[in-house]
């Protein structure tokens, strides 16, 4: 089965401001059991921890 990831931002929100503090890499390839794999500070590193979750054979 191939896997499906995608990342998600965490966002640290105040009055007026919303600021992303991180991203989220999620496994998604169940949908009704989505699982966070890993968390990182930078959107590269986020969005090449997903290619290599897709790429990875169980």
């Amino acid at each position: 089965m191939s896997r499906q990831a995608r990342i998600d931002p965490v966002i640290d929100a105040d009055d007026l401001n919303e600021t992303v503090t991180g991203w989220l890499v999620i496994d998604e390839t169940v949908p009704e059991n989505e699982v966070v794999v890993s968390e990182h500070t930078s959107k590269k590193e986020a969005i090449q921890a997903a290619e290599a979750l897709e790429q990875r054979e169980d």
